[in-house]
């Protein structure tokens, strides 16, 4: 069984970025983590006293990782970036479970720019290019990665960071879907959940409109999920990650109840 942890630095809070860790998680397995806000003070990495007690914060995440048998993903907003790369630079040294992290980045201009000075940060933490990833979201159909992302891979580039081209997430709705309706992405992928049994089961016992229309919305969105989940495995195998089987995530990551959320931890 492989044991690491993984960082995924958000340059953006678009509907895909903020679902890759899901997406991730739905391969890996592990623990998922989100450090609530950490940054409070912006751009203010300066404030030592600050980003002391972020780090504290973060190490006591970090163990928590450290207890999962397979490790896991520590999701970064990115408000969250400047104490989390803080917390890298600071504990590099013991931060052995830290394989790789992995940067998202969207086409547009400001995702590209915060992706770029988020891969500058990490590079001067003292992190090597090889445990560096970057996973290209929002794609445009028929785009190539260099033409969507060039700003990002002029600065992979300079810092021989290896830039992967299959590591893409391309344009879809099914992912802001999921998002706009809170779907477990995880325990829908792994087929923990099943929002079309739920419907039927709703329809069957005349449950309110209110209820059975959201799940209508629910079950086309799964749809859209599970139609999509061959491009999500692609992503992660080409990012250099682990899978596990479906038997096994349900095994170790589905919940008690089907209706509760994957293993997901949520850090205040």
């Amino acid at each position: 069984m492989t044991h690491m942890i993984v960082a995924h630095f958000q340059s953006s809070n678009s509907a895909a970025q903020a679902s890759v860790a899901q997406l991730l998680h739905a391969q890996t397995g592990g623990l998922l983590l989100k450090p609530g806000p950490l940054d409070v003070n912006g751009d203010d990495v300066s404030n030592k006293a600050h980003l002391t007690e972020s780090g504290n914060v973060l190490e006591d995440h970090y163990c928590t990782m450290m207890t999962s048998p397979r490790g896991g993903i520590i999701d970064v907003s990115p408000e969250d970036r400047n104490a989390m790369i803080g917390f890298i630079q600071a504990r590099r040294h013991v931060l052995v479970e830290l394989k790789t992290i992995i940067v998202s980045v969207s086409p547009d201009t400001a995702s590209q720019q915060a992706a770029v000075e988020t891969l500058s940060a990490i590079c001067a933490a003292g992190v090597a290019p090889a445990g560096i990833r970057i996973l290209g979201t929002d794609l445009p159909t028929d785009a190539r990665f260099d033409d969507a992302y060039p700003a990002v891979v002029e600065c992979a580039r300079e810092a021989q960071i290896t830039v992967l081209p299959e590591a893409i997430l391309p344009v879809s709705t099914s992912l802001a879907k999921a998002q706009q309706f809170k779907m477990p992405i995880a325990t829908v992928l792994n087929r923990v959940v099943d929002f079309e049994t739920e419907l039927t089961a709703a329809r069957l016992n005349g449950a309110p409109e209110k209820i059975v229309h959201t799940l209508a919305h629910k079950v086309i969105a799964q749809r859209d999920l599970l139609g999509t989940a061959d491009t999500f495995k692609c992503a992660a195998e080409a990012l250099g990650l682990p899978r596990i089987s479906q038997d096994e995530w349900r095994a170790e990551c589905a919940p008690t109840s089907s209706r509760k959320r994957a293993r997901t931890v949520a850090l205040d």
